[in-house]
């Protein structure tokens, strides 16, 4: 014999009461998951200095440079010292050294604690820049202390939210190259530099203020010089573990050398680890000599080899 007919309206009254109840918290965890992902994308929007799929791809593109009437000229009429001995052109590391501190760069990053950010400890981002101008028509870009790019948590909008940063490493470079006469038109040093070590709550190992700063762009007359930097996403990753991740990353460097006869280009490749380990993995050009050789870098690698 079943129960009364009250008593099991007052069952199924009960059971639906549950399930709206259910129904409703977990309508509301979901809110609060929402809210905090369009939080954290407002932040990276607003106060991160990215850039579009547009910019990114503007940035890309070399712009044609253009060149004078006596310049056009004179090429013709002695081609030889317009034109770049392919064998010529090269990098060399000069030099690896600690920065004081990270001065070298504008950081436009807030932290507010008022958002609640859910942090995913393992999802690496890069909320800065994804492509940039270094070197335009023989100049340093303007604003360049302002682009760089990060390897940071998914949820966190601010070096200042990570601690145990170290101080800054820097890897200098010369990239020069000749014209067939063995005059030396193209001079430039520049600095690999990073921010390395920083972690969340104890855990993994990220990077910040990763970019290339031009300390010197020397180029003769008929000659100009372009440079820009990329950070692909598909290579920022976790080489460490779920729970204590080391972000890893690869920094593209793209150079061109125009006359107004013929335009040589080329790139270079740095990665980095949230380590401090550091390798140029491609480039063409590259002169480079041993790290041990450099006595600059003696107290920075301590017996550890940076480059195979």
């Amino acid at each position: 014999m079943g129960p009364p007919p009250h008593m099991l309206s007052n069952a199924v009254d009960y059971n639906l009461i549950e399930a709206k109840d259910m129904c409703e918290e977990k309508t509301k965890t979901m809110k609060i998951k929402l809210a905090r992902l369009a939080a954290t994308l407002c932040l990276s929007l607003s106060f991160i200095p990215c850039l579009s799929a547009q910019d990114s791809l503007d940035d890309l593109k070399f712009t044609k440079p253009s060149f004078t009437r006596n310049e056009l000229n004179n090429a013709m009429e002695d081609p030889d010292y317009f034109t770049i001995d392919p064998a010529s052109i090269k990098t060399t590391i000069l030099e690896v050294r600690e920065e004081p501190n990270r001065s070298y760069v504008k950081m436009n990053e807030i932290s507010d604690p008022k958002y609640d950010l859910l942090v995913t400890l393992d999802s690496l981002i890069n909320i800065a820049s994804k492509v940039w101008k270094i070197v335009v028509d023989n100049a340093p870009q303007v604003n360049i202390d302002t682009k760089y790019a990060v390897a940071y948590p998914q949820g966190i909008t601010s070096a200042s939210q990570l601690e145990k940063w170290t101080k800054p490493l820097s890897y200098v470079y010369g990239f020069s190259a000749k014209n067939l006469y063995g005059v030396k038109t193209i001079d430039v040093e520049y600095k690999a530099i990073y921010t390395y070590g920083g972690s969340y709550k104890g855990k993994g190992r990220f990077l910040t203020a990763v970019t290339i700063i031009p300390t010197k762009v020397n180029v003769s007359w008929g000659y100009r010089f372009a440079m820009t930097a990329s950070v692909p996403d598909s290579t920022i990753t976790n080489v460490g573990t779920n729970t204590n991740p080391v972000a890893a990353m690869q920094l593209k460097l793209l150079w061109k050398i125009s006359t107004a006869l013929k335009e040589s280009d080329g790139a270079s490749v740095y990665y980095m680890q949230g380590d401090g380990y550091f390798e140029e993995i491609a480039s063409p050009f590259s002169k480079t000599p041993k790290i041990e050789d450099l006595t600059s870098a003696l107290p920075l690698i301590g017996g550890a080899k940076i480059f195979e």
